[in-house]
């Protein structure tokens, strides 16, 4: 087949195509000269295609080998590739188009960039900070939160932050040994992110590492919870979340789905359990996401003023109020979640008001004479029994049904104390970039306490007690006499009868606490675990299903 006639079947089948897609695309005839190669393979190859049409493509390098395909009449190969610096997947295929005639193609797809469709969303995470380095710990690239994170609004911004910020050592060490480094914390504006340094392996080469940063703090302080209150957004996922209890686990896999609706949520359990930190969840697993968050504490607000905090008020509505009056937290959360936390503490004829709002999605400002309409999901939490507070009429039943539609009940402390091991450490971590401090170790004799401790007051008494325990620490580990007589005396003291203290139960508490340490300190990778605990990961398995850890 002749080089014309090839080209007259390219332009009649092929070019129509070939030039409106953004693979590069290469196509030669029988003898392996180029007849066809598109604008993106050119930029591929760095070459103007004018210097190669009619030309054999072993001009190209690497060689696509065609000759070989012809040969054994192999119709389908693919391989990667370095071309010009970057890592290429090729697929390569042979047509016959009349007997013992041929034409050979090359489809190129650069894979190691950031403008693929695909990777910008996996990188577009709403609660992780992720920023790109090169081989040479350069600044690439960064998704939106990282922006927000370190409040830099251009690209330079953001490189002299993060420059100054991330240790050029952890960069070079990740990138030098190939391995992903967990455990980095660092401050920022008075807050601790957590750092993951993950690089990037192409065919055997380290061509840059991904670094995510993710607020380590698993309960927010008073500072923190008015600025975000201002800021009307949510900071907190399901990562924040720590714990491999069977029923956290559930609620958290509820969450997510809960997170696919605008169904109102209703988050019950006791103080101290955690409901704000799976509100600010659910909104950032929403759609709603990009929307805002606004939290209202509904204990925390005189019941003179929450109508006007909630609804806003019109011009001139009473003495003292703003000439151009003021929006209410619903009107503010439009398009967004408006969290009501402690909503049994309103009162029947507030409850009445926020009724409305579910049933007809409108408000009406206090002194106003219109109504508007808002777009609001609402997230609710209580820690009391809202059946009992029905019953007793202290609490309206058509509003307990309207919240009652999803259900997130919260365990207490003292129903996943399997999790204590996991939280203190969390927490430990938090506190110790909080005061500055480096009390890194907890002892085995003291989370033994703390696994027979009730705690009443749930995760906010435990990250309480290990504060304290830190301000008393004089070395780098919390040991008995640092916590308080009540924990201490919760032991019971062992007795040569009793199967709770015996050798085999110890020491099987010990393995449960290496695994799920091991599981921690590599992101739940169950191969990476296993190496680190020197055993198979048969055998790892085997004993998560043992000692019922699910990661």
């Amino acid at each position: 087949m002749s080089y014309k006639a090839d080209m007259h079947v390219l332009d009649l089948i092929m070019n129509p195509i070939l030039h409106n897609v953004n693979e590069g695309i290469l196509i030669t005839d029988t003898f392996q000269n180029v007849i066809f190669m598109n604008e993106s393979a050119e930029k591929i190859f760095n070459i103007d295609s004018v210097n190669v049409l009619g030309k054999h493509v072993d001009l190209l390098k690497p060689s696509l080998k065609f000759y070989d395909m012809i040969s054994s009449r192999e119709l389908y190969l693919q391989e990667k590739e370095f071309i010009k610096g970057n890592e290429v997947i090729i697929r390569k295929g042979l047509l016959e188009v009349n007997p013992n005639s041929f034409v050979c193609y090359a489809i190129f797809r650069v894979i190691d960039s950031f403008e693929d469709d695909q990777l910008n969303s996996l990188l577009q995470s709403p609660y992780e900070g992720i920023a790109v380095f090169d081989d040479h710990g350069r600044f690439l690239w960064a998704n939106e939160v990282c922006y927000k994170y370190f409040k830099c609004r251009s690209k330079e911004d953001l490189r002299e932050n993060l420059t100054s910020l991330i240790p050029h050592s952890n960069l070079r060490n990740s990138i030098e040994e190939a391995r992903p480094l967990f455990g980095r914390t660092i401050s920022n504006s008075g807050r601790a992110l957590d750092l993951v340094y993950l690089p990037i392996i192409r065919s055997n080469r380290t061509i840059g590492v991904i670094v995510k940063s993710t607020f380590s703090a698993f309960n927010p302080g008073p500072f923190d919870i008015q600025r975000e209150q201002e800021n009307g957004s949510a900071r907190y996922s399901l990562d924040d979340i720590a714990g491999s209890n069977k029923e956290i686990i559930r609620l958290k896999k509820l969450a997510i789905k809960a997170a696919r609706t605008t169904s109102t949520v209703l988050i019950t359990g006791e103080s101290g359990t955690g409901k704000e930190v799976f509100a600010h969840s659910i909104h950032n697993l929403s759609s709603r996401r990009k929307g805002p968050f606004i939290k209202v504490n509904c204990a925390a607000v005189p019941e003179t003023l929450l109508e006007s905090e909630l609804f806003g008020y019109a011009e001139g509505a009473f003495t003292g109020a703003r000439k151009e009056g003021k929006p209410g937290k619903f009107e503010l959360a439009d398009n967004g979640t408006i969290f009501l936390d402690e909503i049994a503490d309103m009162s029947m004829a507030m409850q009445g008001k926020v009724l409305r709002i579910l049933q007809e999605r409108e408000l009406e400002r206090v002194g106003g004479i219109r109504s508007t309409r808002v777009n609001v999901r609402v997230v609710a939490a209580t820690n009391k029994d809202l059946i009992r507070l029905v019953k007793e009429q202290k609490f309206r039943e058509d509003l307990y049904y309207r919240l009652n539609v999803i259900v997130l009940n919260l365990p207490p402390l003292r129903e996943r104390k399997d999790d204590i091991s996991i939280l203190s450490r969390v927490l430990l971590r938090r506190l110790n970039e909080q005061l500055g401090t480096s009390v890194n170790t907890i002892t085995t004799e003291v989370l033994s306490c703390f696994r027979t401790y009730n705690w009443p007051g749930n995760i906010r008494e435990l990250e309480n007690i290990l504060e304290r325990a830190i301000n008393f620490c004089e070395y780098d580990t919390i040991t008995r006499e640092h916590i308080p007589e009540a924990i201490q005396s919760s032991v019971k003291e062992p007795t040569a009868s009793s199967p709770q203290h015996s050798l085999e139960r110890h020491m099987q508490e010990r393995e449960k606490e290496a695994i799920i340490r091991a599981l921690e300190d590599s992101a739940g990778n169950k191969s990476q675990a296993a190496k680190y605990l020197k055993i198979h990961r048969s055998a790892l398995y085997r004993k998560m299903r043992k000692h019922d850890i699910h990661q």
